[in-house]
């Protein structure tokens, strides 16, 4: 603080260095690296907002290390009033103008993540109209007064440039514990499969993310339809005065059976938040409080084919319902609790009609199930087309009833005792032994 201080004032201002420890401690390492490709990704938007064309000519590059972290996109760059004014700011300024549905809305994640890493960093930037340069050893920062950092030009060496406008960040003197993990081959695998569940939707229009020189593929996403066979899909929509508007799109559909990929996905601004969600904060064990009567039943293997997609959009992306870290919903944002109420209602009929398929499949086996097959060779579609709204739509089993309707009879009996009649009757299973016992008994009852 400049100047000496009255007697009864007290300097309550935070040493750089609590600040950046406090700063950098709660967030995980692989969710600051998410930051700055969310960074990436929001530049990439605004070009495309701006001048038109579309993802398949963005490409964003990660490589790291036991020795260093850089990332390179060619999004456009921002100039050197957004970094004077926003990017290097520990928070964003009151009035900052924002990237119209951007994902990196929390003014915090480029710096939380640079600090995280190492003690020293290099970020440049160039748009088709500027450029600039900003160079941090920490060690020396953090014990010089003031809290700015300096800007000078571009370095000869630096990748971006005018002709090539984008950002390029570079992290040495990395901190012992994330240079560990950055040379563990598992790590890099976990940033590349965070990458590609989390940018799905942007991978899928075609941008280009690499991870040590790994190409991320689009994950799919494909749900069923057939004859009788169709999601059920809701759009909310909120307007409050002064404020952009934000809206929900609802899927619940059924697809290929595959437990790992069950469950709930929550998109904000194209960023999927929760993927495969199968626990209660997206309605899974879900109980009516008043007569204790079950909603939503906890999530078991035989709801595999279950999918529920929820995309929240907003011009204005401090109203979606996402955490500060992107990890999961607020779940008291008032848009989600409206959302989550029309969630647990539109899930309901899609488990029902899994328990009906769970119930033909027991009586008949996987193979023989009229139901199982139905849904088996229906079509495959992408969520992305479902637009309008429509009610979700299943057959009943008894549409596939084929003769008197059959019912599973269970019950056991010693091995000894099965085996005798096994011998008695001919037979070489119990199955068999419980089917000819039946017959006898039901043709004596008729007669």
């Amino acid at each position: 603080m400049a100047g000496a201080l009255p007697d009864d004032t007290i300097d309550a201002e935070p040493t750089k260095t609590f600040f950046i420890d406090m700063f950098t401690r709660d967030i995980p390492l692989d969710q600051a690296i998410l930051d700055l490709v969310d960074n990436s990704v929001d530049g990439a938007k605004a070009l495309i907002a701006e001048n038109g064309g579309n993802y398949d000519q963005r490409w964003i590059k990660l490589k790291f290390d036991k020795d260093s972290f850089t990332i390179i996109d060619n999004c456009g760059g921002f100039g050197r009033k957004a970094a004077r004014e926003y990017a290097f700011k520990f928070g964003r300024p009151g009035g900052t103008a924002r990237t119209p549905h951007s994902i990196g809305q929390f003014g915090v994640g480029m710096k939380r993540a640079l600090f995280k890493f190492g003690r020293h960093f290099v970020v440049s930037s160039a748009t088709s109209s500027e450029s600039w340069n900003v160079e941090v050893p920490v060690d020396t920062w953090e014990v010089e007064p003031g809290w700015t950092f300096p800007m000078t030009d571009l370095p000869a060496d630096a990748e971006v440039s005018e002709a090539s406008p984008g950002t390029q960040i570079v992290v040495t003197q990395l901190r012992p514990e994330v240079a560990s993990r950055f040379n563990q081959g598992s790590f890099q695998n976990t940033i590349f499969d965070l990458i590609k569940s989390k940018h799905r939707q942007f991978i899928a229009d075609g941008l280009t993310i690499s991870v040590n020189d790994r190409h991320v593929d689009a994950t799919s996403l494909l749900l069923l339809v057939n004859d009788g066979l169709r999601p059920g899909i809701d759009n909310l929509r909120w307007q409050e005065p002064g404020r952009d508007p934000i809206t929900a799109r609802i899927i619940v559909a059924i697809a290929p059976s595959s437990p790992r990929q069950a469950g709930w996905y929550v998109v904000c601004n194209g960023r999927v938040i929760l993927e495969a969600d199968r626990t209660p904060v997206t309605g899974w064990g879900m109980m009516e409080e008043a007569n204790s009567r079950i909603l939503v039943p906890s999530f078991h293997n035989q709801f595999a084919r279950f999918r529920g997609l929820v995309f929240f959009d907003s011009q204005d992306s401090s109203q979606v319902p996402w955490n500060t870290t992107k990890t999961s919903v607020d779940q008291d944002n008032r848009y989600w609790r409206e959302t989550f109420d029309r969630m647990v209602e539109m899930m309901r009929p899609a488990i029902d009609f899994l328990n009906e398929l769970d119930a033909d499949i027991d009586e008949h086996t996987r193979q023989e199930s009229p139901l199982n097959q139905y849904v088996t060779k229906s079509n495959t579609i992408s969520p992305d087309t479902l637009k309008a709204t429509a009610a979700f739509q299943a057959p009943t089993r008894e549409r596939f009833v084929k003769g008197p309707k059959m019912v599973t009879i269970q019950y056991s009996r010693p091995v000894d005792d099965v085996a005798i009649l096994q011998d008695a009757l001919s037979v070489h299973s119990a199955k068999a032994v419980g089917e000819a016992t039946f017959d006898a008994a039901l043709r004596r009852q008729k007669r």
